[in-house]
């Protein structure tokens, strides 16, 4: 039980999208070149805005005894923490994007977060999806999508189908999900990311201008 908890907390959601950038920037040769220059101004955004706000946001929430846990076991506990989150989210890539116009692909990489994470916000509504799989799912389809047009990023193919095994035992050790909502997030976080990346690349810049409006309004 203990080992169980331990991974759930190290793969936690909020983790992933640092990860992903943090990997990519130092093990794909293009990024490493090219935002060498940037790279702690691009870590210092994606951590205040995908970790540190998002867990001040549902610290707040722990505060009001609006969820019981930061693992917001219930369908209800889940809803207001992922709308303030989405919303923080986009503030942030109005900023990441200005850093990351050099690269279209990173710019996804970030944007694809805010997707998968509505996604995840209209499923909670009727369904109880894995977000820790959805997100390790997210990361994984990531350096899939990543590999086949940069390479350098097999190895960590590997590692995180290893640790989405783990994290994926440890749900259901912890019978937080049954299997199907552990898959389900798994496969749709990894399949949809490494699709948007792959065949959605140019479609960046519409979606940017529509989350940059909303970032203006907000």
């Amino acid at each position: 039980m203990k080992i169980s908890k331990f991974f759930t907390i190290l793969l936690h959601p909020i983790f992933m999208p640092t990860i992903v950038i943090f990997v990519i920037l130092n093990e794909v040769e293009f990024f490493n070149i090219f935002f060498s220059t940037y790279k702690k101004l691009l870590y210092s955004v994606v951590i205040i805005f995908t970790l540190a706000l998002p867990l001040i946001i549902s610290l707040y929430f722990l505060k009001l005894k609006r969820i019981k846990s930061l693992e917001m076991e219930t369908i209800e506990e889940r809803n207001s923490p992922l709308f303030y989150t989405i919303l923080v989210m986009i503030l942030g890539y109005s900023l990441f994007k200005t850093i990351a116009y050099l690269s279209t692909y990173l710019c996804l990489v970030y944007l694809s977060s805010i997707f998968i994470l509505i996604i995840a916000f209209l499923i909670t509504k009727k369904w109880k999806i894995s977000l820790h799989m959805l997100a390790i799912g997210w990361a994984t389809g990531s350096f899939i999508a990543l590999n086949i047009i940069f390479g350098s990023l097999y190895y960590w193919i590997i590692i995180f189908f290893f640790l989405s095994g783990l994290l994926a035992f440890s749900r259901l050790h912890l019978q937080a999900h049954n299997r199907l909502q552990v898959y389900s997030g798994f496969f749709l976080g990894c399949l949809i990311q490494a699709f948007l990346i792959l065949y959605f690349n140019s479609s960046i810049s519409t979606i940017s201008i529509f989350l940059s409006n909303i970032a203006f309004l907000l």
